[in-house]
């Protein structure tokens, strides 16, 4: 395996384990400084970042990886874009 597809899949496992950690960790108070738009925006690029880690991947292991991972980016985002718009948050497209 090259550097850069190694440097790619640790980066890539690393961000998986932060979404999963936030999704299955300890319960939380809200926090006030919690900005939604800006979290939309965090996983719209979380979910590029994916959709172009799959675009690289050509190992057959890895592309049940890249896939999940893309998958999960996205219903993150779609997620937190409904949110948004239920309680009036305003985001940038593009």
């Amino acid at each position: 395996m090259n550097e850069r597809l190694a440097q790619s899949l640790k980066d890539a496992l690393i961000k998986a384990g932060a979404v999963a950690a936030s999704f299955f960790g300890p319960a939380t108070p809200a926090r006030e400084s919690f900005d939604l738009s800006a979290e939309v925006e965090a996983a719209k690029a979380d979910w590029v970042a994916a959709r172009q880690y799959f675009d690289t991947v050509t190992d057959p292991d890895l592309i049940d990886f890249a896939v999940y991972n893309m998958e999960a980016a996205q219903r993150r985002y779609t997620y937190l874009l409904k949110r948004a718009r239920a309680e009036g948050v305003r985001v940038q497209a593009g």
